[in-house]
């Protein structure tokens, strides 16, 4: 097979790996599927990516007011707390490896590496897989983002 550096409507392909090949309506139909899901899996890390971070916020507030302090404090889990002594973590370190740093960073990782695997699909330059990403993406971040975020801050500068 050759690849094409055009946009192509084929149904033979070669996807990702030399084994992931389409030879049929029904290969394709199932690739199809694989990636709209994959498109699905990336816009929902996304979107439970930006519902993390504003649980996150809404409990430091909380934890801010029950203390009566104004700023929002210290971003220290739990779990930074009680393996501080057995990791001889102090101020710097207590803030950069916390619970909720380390599942964000994880899950930015994984929406990376997804996103890299769907570039590469599109670099098939099959056109029903570049039609495939774009509207599973589409349907995606309509369901899990949906909103543009919206700084509720200062509109100076």
């Amino acid at each position: 097979m050759n690849m094409s550096m055009f946009i192509h409507f084929g149904d033979r392909e070669i996807i990702l790996f030399s084994f992931w090949k389409t030879g049929s309506f029904w290969g394709l139909a199932v690739s199809l599927l694989i990636t709209f899901l994959l498109c699905f899996v990336h816009e929902g890390i996304k979107g439970a990516r930006i519902l993390l971070a504003q649980s996150h916020n809404m409990n430091r507030r909380r934890q801010a007011a029950i203390r009566g302090n104004s700023s929002i404090g210290d971003n220290i889990s739990a779990d930074s707390v009680t393996f501080a002594p057995l990791l001889n973590l102090n101020g710097f370190t207590k803030r950069l490896f916390t619970k909720y740093r380390i599942i964000q960073a994880a899950l930015y990782g994984l929406q990376v590496l997804l996103a890299f695997v769907l570039m590469l699909i599109a670099m098939t330059f099959n056109g029903y897989l570049i039609i495939c990403i774009v509207v599973a993406e589409s349907i995606g971040y309509f369901l899990f983002s949906g909103t543009p975020i919206v700084d509720g801050g200062n509109d100076c500068c």
